[in-house]
């Protein structure tokens, strides 16, 4: 007697992103994919990343590939998902909103005062206080070096910041925002 293998071969779809389904961890189970001419549920493996579910939005174009399992009885494909991209232009990685970090313990007598007004209102004036965040933090451990700030996202350090050093930073790192 002869025992019949189920027919498996490989696929790549690329389709809109339905619904997911998640288990209670909030591992992702299933997707439910569409492309032109049918649906298709999606099983994912257990090796797809832990925050899947966080990357992948209803409605974005994903592009999947995986193996499909025809089976003997009925007209039933399994389809196996291995590999799972975003194929949409649309969705970069979000650029985070730069940040003045600026020491508020002892910096903030020696001029860190100052130079958070002088920076605000530098900001102000290029219309651009919106899009850059200015937070007062502790001590940023260089107290000899007073005042201290901190850029981010690059988390560039300036030591003894000087208010006619204002206006230079605010060109040198945040020019791209106006």
């Amino acid at each position: 007697m002869v025992a019949l293998q189920p027919f498996v071969s490989g696929f790549t779809l690329v389709g809109k992103l339905e619904n997911l389904a998640t288990k209670s961890n909030g591992r992702v189970k299933y997707l439910l994919l569409s492309d032109n001419q049918q649906q298709y549920w999606i099983k994912v493996l257990k090796n797809q990343p832990a925050n899947l579910d966080q990357q992948l939005k209803l409605g974005s174009l994903l592009e999947v590939k995986g193996m499909q399992t025809q089976k003997l009885e009925g007209d039933l494909v399994e389809y196996t998902a291995y590999e799972i991209k975003v194929v949409d232009a649309e969705i970069e990685a979000v650029k985070p909103k730069p940040t003045v970090l600026f020491c508020q313990a002892g910096c903030w007598r020696r001029g860190g005062k100052t130079a958070c007004a002088l920076l605000q209102a530098e900001l102000e004036q290029r219309g651009i206080a919106a899009k850059v965040e200015i937070k007062t933090v502790g001590c940023l451990k260089k107290c000899k070096q007073a005042p201290n700030i901190v850029i981010l996202p690059e988390r560039t350090n300036y030591s003894l910041i000087q208010p006619q050093q204002i206006s230079s930073l605010v060109e040198q790192h945040f020019l791209e925002l106006d």
